[in-house]
């Protein structure tokens, strides 16, 4: 397997530092409210601490229909959901799933993202609730739009907000936004915040397909191949899809273990940590410099900083800095490209 992008000794774990600033690991049994149990992913992760032995609470508009994970049934977008939660005995962990995905309306995801999200932590945390996990997600930078270039690659798990006009990925800026104003309030100094900025979740091999929810109960997939150099660059006067599934793409298996590890692995430390959740390596053919040259166009590649990749041994390391993740104690184990042969 390639490895991982380098980690600084300011976040490495083997240098000994989170030894320091952070307490141990939970142990012991968990009390955890996972929100959005119906969906495909906050269901794995529910069922898998289940499996490990934690005490797990799904909240979600329908019931969550999993062995051994209670269900509470509420609109996250109600006062319901939050006399909900303060009826409950405190959780230890609040994980947030739900929330629209890409397809999202402005207005969906301003009312659902960022109104919804505020409401669910701020009722977790009126519970006493001491670890707080957001799903955010790598579309929050808007770089995947191709009027949008990155500025260096990989990206800082703290990238900001460069424009586009996807909504979702300006609601998850908001969401981020929203979280770090929440951290930093005097009352939560106590609390332990996580933030993750999720990839482009995909099946696990050999058939990887993404599935982006349901519309009118169907469910939004479909095959993801691996990222290729396009013939020409974009322009504005001709645009075209974006292969950017494959390049933030993350394995189901892996995206559930790391929310698993997020809300009882991971060394607790109050404050507010950032990381992202993509493959060990780009689901990409062609080597990073090669593919941003080739859908940017060279005078756009040229303002972006990829002097990392200039070493041999980086070209096909992911496009996100996966040393936070890496300090938090987790790291992506399934490599999509190896399961093509590659």
């Amino acid at each position: 397997r390639h490895p991982t992008p380098h980690t600084s000794p300011s976040t490495s774990v083997r240098g000994g530092l989170l030894a320091m600033d952070c307490m141990p690991s939970w142990k012991s049994k968990r009390r955890v409210l996972v929100s959005g149990t119906t969906g495909w992913i906050a269901g794995g992760v529910a069922q898998q601490l289940v499996a490990v032995g934690h005490d797990v609470t799904g909240i979600a508009r329908r019931p969550t229909q999993i062995e051994g994970v209670k269900s509470l049934q509420a609109d996250l977008l109600s006062a319901e959901a939050l006399a909900v939660i303060g009826k409950e005995p405190k959780f230890d962990t609040l994980l947030h799933l739900a929330g629209s995905l890409g397809w999202c309306t402005l207005e969906q995801g301003i009312d659902i993202n960022v109104a919804g999200t505020r409401k669910i932590v701020q009722a977790a945390l009126d519970a006493g609730c001491k670890r707080i996990v957001v799903a955010s997600s790598v579309a929050v930078t808007g770089t995947v739009a191709p009027t949008h270039p990155p500025s260096k690659l990989p990206m800082p798990t703290d990238e900001p907000f460069v424009g586009s006009s996807w909504a979702y990925a300006l609601s998850k800026h908001m969401v981020e936004e929203l979280i770090v104003f929440m951290a930093g309030q005097p009352e939560n100094k106590d609390v332990d915040f996580i933030l993750v900025r999720v990839g482009a979740t995909v099946t696990d091999p050999p058939n990887i397909v993404h599935r982006d929810g349901e519309v009118n109960g169907k469910v939004v997939s479909w095959p993801v191949e691996p990222a290729t150099c396009a013939a020409s660059a974009y322009k504005a006067s001709a645009p075209k899809i974006f292969p950017e599934d494959a390049l933030c793409a993350v394995a189901y298996s892996d995206q559930v273990d790391c929310f698993v590890h997020c809300a009882v692995r991971a060394p607790v430390r109050a404050g507010l940590r950032r990381i992202v959740c993509v493959a060990p390596r780009p689901y990409a053919i062609d080597s990073v410099p090669d593919l941003i040259k080739s859908w940017y166009g060279e005078e756009a590649a040229a303002r972006c900083d990829m002097t990392y990749y200039d070493n041999p041994a980086h070209k096909h390391h992911p496009v996100y800095d996966l040393g936070p993740a890496n300090a938090l104690g987790w790291e992506p184990k399934l490599d999509l490209l190896a399961s093509k042969g590659f």
